[in-house]
């Protein structure tokens, strides 16, 4: 189940669409892959005063504390069998945090093994004119 929040206080944003895009459909295919079915993946935009703070939660397995230091190097996998098995290079967290970055913004993650996996980023917002 994919649950969304829009924010009409988001307002508009100065970004590249393709490379937001590709951010978005990295962290949502991630959280499809690994999230059971029967469970829920939601999308929240959050604005702040100076950006916008997109979360994408899932309930699903967590990750261990020892790997989330290490999730948006390139080719890192948490689970190196598992992960072979559902695709993927090991690539796409590090492409999001270089995505993100180029536009000014910041990654992050939180889990808790058992209770499912926030990975978060944020996206500057223009100067009020």
């Amino acid at each position: 189940k994919l649950i969304y929040v829009p924010d009409e206080r988001v307002g508009l944003l100065q970004v590249d669409p393709l490379k937001i895009t590709q951010v978005m459909e990295n962290l949502l295919d991630n959280a499809v892959k690994y999230t059971p079915p029967n469970a829920y993946i939601s999308v929240v935009l959050e604005p702040r005063e100076t950006e916008v703070k997109v979360y994408v939660r899932d309930n699903g397995p967590g990750i261990p504390a020892e790997d989330l230091p290490h999730l948006f190097e390139r080719f890192y996998r948490v689970d190196k069998g598992r992960s072979r098995e559902k695709g993927g290079t090991g690539l796409g967290l590090s492409i999001v945090k270089h995505i993100v970055q180029l536009h000014g913004g910041k990654v992050g993650v939180e889990s808790v093994p058992g209770q499912g996996t926030v990975f978060h980023f944020t996206l500057p917002r223009p100067a009020a004119a």
